[in-house]
């Protein structure tokens, strides 16, 4: 039996050009593969609170909108301070309309934003994207085409209702 002798270790050179030219090839390619995401709208929500707390000297003007559902999650009303604006998007149309309304007799938008509130209060069933239509109705609409498109802010207050038990 023949006992091998150990060799001379070779040195084992690292070709770092080649690492580095892959670094760069993945940093171009995740550059130029990147999509910009259209941010979503911002809203100023004020939850529930824990415990009740005093309110500010200033009582904002509260509009109290109730989203009922049906059992399956869909929107079966639509209400401004108790009165029905019925369904679908109809009813979307007539709570931005009520709610532009009752902004242009507080004196526009800027005293608007400040002197009102809108409070939700939704069924426990109803599916997210009605009570996100509702909030856009009430935040704001778009006026104008092409280049020349303005935004129109209307109520930014916006608080939810102690949540219901399901049925």
């Amino acid at each position: 039996m023949k006992v091998r002798q150990k060799g001379k270790a070779e040195n084992i050179e690292l070709q770092m050009t080649p690492m580095i030219d892959i670094v760069f090839q993945l940093l171009v390619f995740f550059i130029l593969t990147f999509k910009v995401v259209a941010q979503e709208a911002d809203f100023n929500i004020r939850m529930p609170a824990q415990a009740t707390k005093s309110m500010s000297d200033v009582n904002p003007q509260v509009f109290k909108v109730r989203i009922i559902a049906s059992s399956k999650g869909e929107m079966s009303d639509l209400q401004l301070d108790g009165n029905s604006l019925g369904t679908g998007s109809a009813a979307f149309k007539a709570l931005r309309e009520a709610v532009r309304k009752q902004i242009e007799d507080a004196g526009g938008p800027t005293a608007a934003a400040e002197s009102m509130e809108v409070e939700f209060d939704c069924d426990y069933e109803l599916r997210y994207d009605y009570v996100i239509r509702a909030m856009d109705a009430i935040s704001g609409y778009r006026v104008g085409s092409g280049d020349n498109i303005q935004v129109r802010r209307l109520i930014e207050k916006v608080r939810f209702a102690q949540p219901r038990a399901p049925r």
